[in-house]
């Protein structure tokens, strides 16, 4: 067979017959596939990063939905599962809208000047903010996402806590508390999201550059975005609270790029007495 090829392509082309030209345009395709193959493989490899990191950068998210057997049996249930790719960008930009519903603005009581911001992470109004920038002020108010302005009381938690634990009269308001991140599942790299800004809330992105240690702080965590704003919540893509700006963090670097972990504060400050 290969004599026969070589043959054929040392010959005229114009004595060739049908069926030589039907041999000559397949070995002519097999050729040109595998240097085909070969370019793309090489060209990938030298692909840039950023290339690379969208393509990989796709949320598989699994949706459960339980839906009643029709067949006539009333106690049985049917459950369908289904894959929903969601790409990180879409994923980012829902975790900040529904992020920016769980953030507030804490002033003096009859005052405009922001304090810090705080971040709601229970519907009944307890909220994270930084206690460094509360200035020792009487009474609070707190500026909710609609505008509306509402009491907050500053619970009596350990001074040397750099995140406050407040509580927020949110009454009715269409407000929504924020998760905390479990610490133990974040990981050296992984994406992160910052809300800060001291008028309109503003966004960056980046990646945790450095985790907690004893050596470095261990109740910082350090991100490659940053912000001089008290209050300001830096989280996952998945809209779950890994850190604020305290004072005490943005003493540690010049940069800000440091973030107080909230875990802390939870364990310190109790819920006050109903009867106060």
């Amino acid at each position: 067979m290969r004599k026969k090829l070589v043959y054929y392509c040392t010959m005229d082309l114009e004595k060739l017959t049908k069926h030589q030209i039907v041999l000559l345009t397949l070995l002519v395709s097999f050729v040109t596939s595998i240097a085909t193959g070969i370019v793309t493989v090489a060209l990938m490899d030298q692909a840039p990063t950023s290339v690379v990191r969208t393509v990989n950068q796709i949320v598989e998210r699994t949706v459960e939905k339980v839906v009643p057997d029709t067949s006539g049996v009333a106690a049985a249930v049917v459950t369908k599962e289904k894959t929903v790719i969601v790409k990180d960008d879409d994923l980012a930009a829902q975790s900040i809208a529904k992020m920016q519903k769980a953030i507030v603005r804490i002033a003096a009581k009859g005052g405009d000047l922001l304090l810090t911001r705080g971040v709601l992470i229970s519907q009944d109004g307890v909220a994270l903010v930084d206690r460094g920038s509360l200035g020792g002020a009487e009474a609070y108010e707190a500026i909710l996402p609609d505008g509306e302005r509402v009491v907050a009381k500053l619970r009596a938690g350990s001074a040397s806590s750099s995140i406050a634990v407040m509580d927020i009269a949110v009454g009715t308001s269409s407000v929504a508390a924020a998760a905390i991140a479990d610490a133990s599942k974040l990981q050296l790299g992984q994406s992160v999201i910052r809300i800060g800004g001291t008028g309109a809330d503003t966004v960056g992105t980046g990646v945790i550059a450095r985790m907690p240690s004893p050596e470095t702080h261990s109740y910082l965590i350090e991100a490659s975005v940053t912000s001089a704003t008290p209050g300001s919540v830096l989280m996952t893509l998945f809209g779950e609270i890994i850190g604020i700006v305290t004072t005490d963090s943005l003493a540690q670097s010049a940069a800000a790029d440091f973030y107080s972990i909230p875990a802390a504060a939870m364990l310190i400050a109790p819920a006050p007495n109903p009867s106060t």
